[in-house]
């Protein structure tokens, strides 16, 4: 009973070190990227570029949109900023 215990343990352990090693290689898709996204065409390249740049340009405007709308409602509020302590 204590042997047949023991092999169980050990495949146990043999799978979970199995399934371990699995999961931690490194994808050789992510370590080198994929090979189809380079494109050879140069029209392509600009068009590409020039869409990261707008994308770019729009995550800026966006936050800033957020912090200026942040700033319009705490002035709404009257929020002041944090120089009382609320006790005070």
């Amino acid at each position: 009973m204590k042997l047949r215990t023991v092999f169980v343990f050990a495949a146990g352990m043999a799978a979970g070190l199995a399934l371990a090693h699995k999961m931690t290689e490194d994808d050789p898709e992510v370590l080198h990227g994929p090979s189809a996204a380079a494109t050879s065409n140069p029209t392509l390249r600009i068009f590409a570029s020039g869409a990261q740049k707008v994308a770019d340009r729009a995550g800026v405007t966006s936050l800033d949109a957020i912090r200026l709308m942040r700033g319009k409602i705490r002035q709404r509020l009257g929020d002041d900023g944090y120089d009382e302590a609320a006790w005070s």
